[in-house]
């Protein structure tokens, strides 16, 4: 029975915590019902009814709509070309300079120069 009473002691301190940072980092303009003062208030003064009421009444909906940098393109399949994903014809491109014999020639004659 002690598990019990010490379990819901922690999650309601865990509850406060979590309500009050959210309130203290909300936007004031999206804060519903009341002031955001008010609200820090609320949830600083009743430990479990304040952080519930905060949850359920007055936390922002939705996130803020995020600004985009230019027009939205959306792209579908049928905007694709396969000849985008093929690769170039001819001599395969090296996956890193260890792959390339004319970079490790280079390498080798720095290293090497009497040879």
């Amino acid at each position: 029975m002690v598990w019990l009473g010490a379990l819901i002691t922690l999650l309601s301190i865990v509850l406060w915590v979590y309500a009050f940072f959210d309130a203290l980092t909300s936007p004031a303009e999206e804060v519903r019902h009341l002031p955001k003062l008010l609200w820090l208030a609320i949830i600083l003064l009743f430990m479990v009814v304040g952080p519930l009421l905060w949850l359920f009444l007055g936390r922002p909906r939705v996130a803020a709509p995020t600004v985009a940098q230019g027009p939205v393109h959306q792209v579908s399949a049928d905007d694709l070309d396969p000849s985008d994903f093929q690769r170039p014809s001819g001599r395969a491109q090296p996956l890193g300079p260890d792959d390339d014999p004319d970079f490790l020639r280079r390498l080798n004659k720095r290293i090497n120069p009497e040879d």
